[in-house]
């Protein structure tokens, strides 16, 4: 099973644990940099629950995700246009102020999350910027249930980050919103564009 299968039969679970989870102090992170009612990109929106208040607070929302099942929920129970689409296949130029990718990135390859991080970068404007969590840890790990997870320390992320043309301006380490027993911290990211 793939990490999209993974998330495609579990969709009602993974929407019924995700969308209540209070994200307030990652927007408190991310929203300071976003300009007010700017065009924000959630990337990988799952349950569609940040496109949803982000639309609320006034900003102009675009989501994506590659589980075509969430999308449906997302549409369906939240109310949003949830688009399906894999996430190597993402193509913009300079039109977001904000891109939001909360716990998606983590499930690529590392020359699939390079190659990826250039596409966001691009998508965003001069002044834009990216916020996104990872797990912290090193290596990468397939769950027994099929997901697959890379792991990456702040430090080799930034190199990462800094090759797509992405410098850091804000970071900060948590434990899961979702999870309470989720043992690994996790490192939320706010890059601008270069």
């Amino acid at each position: 099973m793939s990490t999209i299968d993974y998330y495609n039969a579990n969709a009602q679970k993974y929407f019924d644990t995700t969308v209540g989870a209070d994200m307030s102090k990652q927007y408190d992170l991310f929203l300071k940099y976003v300009r007010e009612n700017g065009r924000i990109l959630d990337f990988g929106c799952g349950s569609g629950r940040d496109s949803f208040n982000f639309k609320k607070m006034g900003f102009k929302v675009d989501a994506i995700d590659g589980s075509e099942e969430l999308c449906k929920l997302a549409r369906e129970k939240v109310g949003i246009d949830a688009k399906c689409m894999n996430f190597l296949d993402f193509e913009a130029h300079e039109e977001y102020e904000g891109i939001w990718a909360c716990a998606s990135l983590l499930h690529l390859k590392k020359p699939e999350l390079i190659d990826v991080m250039k596409r966001l970068r691009e998508g965003l404007v001069n002044d834009g910027y990216l916020y996104t969590s990872l797990k912290n840890g090193t290596g990468e790990e397939i769950t027994p249930e099929g997901r697959y997870y890379l792991y990456l320390p702040k430090e080799e992320f930034l190199d990462l980050s800094s090759d797509a043309g992405l410098q850091l301006v804000d970071y900060s380490a948590s434990k899961s919103t979702c999870n309470p027993n989720e043992t690994r911290f996790w490192n939320s990211y706010m890059l601008k564009r270069k």
